[in-house]
C-alpha cells in the first residue's frame, strides 16, 4: 500500500499557508489522478473552497472531509480557523460521534439476527420484562398500558415511543438522568417509570431506542455491549480508536466544541460535552456514546461499501442483511420528517428513495446518518464511494451536510 499524506490547511488572514504531514501506510491509498476514478481535480478543490467558506461564513469552525472512492481516498482535508481555542484536525484528532453510534449498534443487532437470536417482530420484553411494563401517555397527564409490545424492529426503526432526547445538560428531564447513570441497566430501571410517548408502532420518534437495543445486545449475546462491538466490528474493521471512553492520550487529542448562540462562537464548556466519557464506566450509550476518529470512521464506512465485508475478507453482515437495514421500515408510519425531503428510513439508516424531492443532484439509493455536534457521513452503493465530515459545533448545522454532499457530486463527472 502506498504511503498517504494529510493535507493540515491553516487559514491566515490574506492566504492559505499549507503544511504537508506524513502519516505512513493506513487505509487510504494516496490517488495519483482522481480523474481515472471520475472526479474533476479542479472541482475537488472547490471542496475545501467550501471548508473554508464554512469558516468565514461561520457555519462552523475548524473541520475535515474525507472521500473515498473505490477504496482510495480522492480527497481528504482539514480547514483550521484561528478562533481563539481552536486548534488543528490532524489524523489524530478524536470526535464524539453522537448519533453515528447508532449506524453501528443497529449493524451489531443485526448480526445477532442473522445468527438467529431474535426475529425483528419479537417482542423485546422476553429478555427485558421491565419493557411490558411500560406505561403510554394518554393525554391531560394520564397514561395508559401497552396495548402491544416493543419488538425489535421498533427499537430499529425508532417506532418504539421511547424517547428521552428532552433537554441537554442544564435541562431537568430523562437525557439529564441519563448522564449520571452507570451503565445499561440502570438505563432500563430509569426508563421504566418514564410513560412512553405513544403507542408501540404507531410512530416514528427519535430517541433512546437505539441505547435500549445495546441492553438487549449485551443479554442475547451474554457479553458487555462494547466487548461485543469490539469482537464482532471494531477488531475486525482495525478500528482501534472508537470506544465509549477517553484515555488520557485521547483527551489531549478530543476535538474542543464549539457553541453558537445568538449569532455568536464561544468555547463549550466540559459541562456541555455532556457525556463524561470515563474509562471505568459501563454506560455503553449505543445511540450516542461512542468516540471515533475520520480514519477509523472511514473503516466502518468502507465496510458498507463493500456489502458488508472486512478488509480481511470476514463478512461482518450478510449483504440480504444490509439490503433489508437499507428497505422503508416505517411504510407510512408518521413522524421522520425527512420522507417530504424523499428520504426513509430503514433499520438504523436513512437512505434516499427520491432524488427529485431532495432537490439536489444525490442520487437515488444513498444512505447514512449524522451526529450532534456536526458529523455526517453517507454512503453511495452505485458509485461505491463514501463521505465523511466532521466538525464540533453545537447546534448541528445541517448545512454543511447539503453542501458537502453537492460539491461532492459536482466534482464527480
Amino acid at each position: 500500500m502506498k504511503i498517504r499524506f494529510y493535507f493540515l490547511f491553516c487559514l491566515s488572514a490574506f492566504g492559505l499557508n499549507v503544511v504537508a504531514v506524513e502519516l505512513g501506510q493506513g487505509i487510504f491509498q494516496s490517488v495519483q489522478n482522481t480523474a481515472k476514478l471520475g472526479f474533476d481535480p479542479a472541482k475537488l478543490n472547490a471542496i475545501y473552497k467550501l471548508q473554508k467558506k464554512f469558516i468565514a461564513d461561520e457555519v462552523c469552525l475548524s473541520n475535515v472531509a474525507l472521500l473515498v472512492s473505490d477504496g482510495k481516498a480522492v480527497y481528504h482535508r482539514a480547514a483550521t480557523s484561528k478562533f481563539p481555542g481552536d486548534r488543528p484536525i490532524t489524523e489524530k484528532t478524536v470526535f464524539p460521534v453522537w448519533s453515528m453510534s447508532k449506524p453501528i449498534t443497529s449493524v451489531a443487532a443485526m448480526i445477532l439476527h442473522e445468527r438467529g437470536a431474535f426475529k425483528l417482530d419479537d417482542p423485546v420484553s422476553r429478555i427485558i420484562p421491565q419493557l411490558a411494563k411500560l406505561r403510554v401517555k394518554a393525554g391531560s397527564g394520564k397514561t395508559e398500558p401497552l396495548k402491544n409490545q416493543i419488538t425489535y424492529r421498533d427499537l430499529l426503526r425508532h417506532s418504539s415511543g421511547i424517547d428521552g432526547y428532552d433537554g441537554s445538560f442544564d435541562q431537568q428531564g430523562t437525557w439529564k438522568e441519563v448522564m449520571e447513570l452507570d451503565s445499561l441497566t440502570e438505563l432500563i430501571d430509569l426508563l421504566e417509570v418514564k410513560p412512553i410517548e405513544h403507542q408501540p408502532g404507531k410512530k416514528h420518534t427519535y430517541g433512546l431506542s437505539t441505547a435500549v437495543m445495546g441492553r438487549a445486545i449485551e443479554i442475547l449475546s451474554g457479553q458487555p455491549f462494547d466487548k461485543f462491538l469490539e469482537r464482532e466490528i471494531f477488531k475486525p474493521l482495525g478500528m482501534e480508536h472508537t470506544r465509549f471512553y477517553l484515555t488520557e492520550q485521547d483527551r489531549d487529542r478530543f476535538q474542543p466544541l464549539f457553541v453558537k448562540l445568538k449569532g455568536k462562537f464561544r468555547p463549550g464548556t466540559p459541562a456541555e460535552d455532556e457525556l463524561y466519557y470515563a474509562p471505568k464506566s459501563s454506560l455503553f450509550l449505543g445511540g450516542e456514546g461512542l468516540v471515533s476518529t475520520l480514519e477509523d470512521y472511514g473503516r466502518f464506512c468502507q465496510m458498507l461499501v463493500d456489502r458488508g465485508k472486512a478488509p480481511n475478507g470476514k463478512q461482518i453482515i450478510l449483504p440480504k442483511t444490509l439490503d433489508l437495514m437499507l428497505s422503508d421500515q416505517l411504510k407510512g408510519i408518521p413522524g421522520y420528517g425527512d420522507t417530504r425531503k424523499g428520504y426513509a428510513f430503514g433499520l438504523g439508516f436513512y437512505f434516499l428513495e427520491d432524488t427529485k424531492k431532495e432537490g439536489q443532484n444525490s442520487p437515488n439509493g444513498i444512505f447514512g446518518w449524522g451526529g450532534y455536534h456536526t458529523t455526517h457521513f453517507w454512503i453511495d452503493p452505485k458509485n461505491k464511494l463514501y463521505a465523511v465530515f466532521m466538525a464540533r459545533l453545537y447546534p448541528y448545522n445541517g448545512k454543511t451536510q447539503t453542501e458537502f454532499r453537492k460539491a461532492v457530486y459536482e466534482a464527480l463527472k
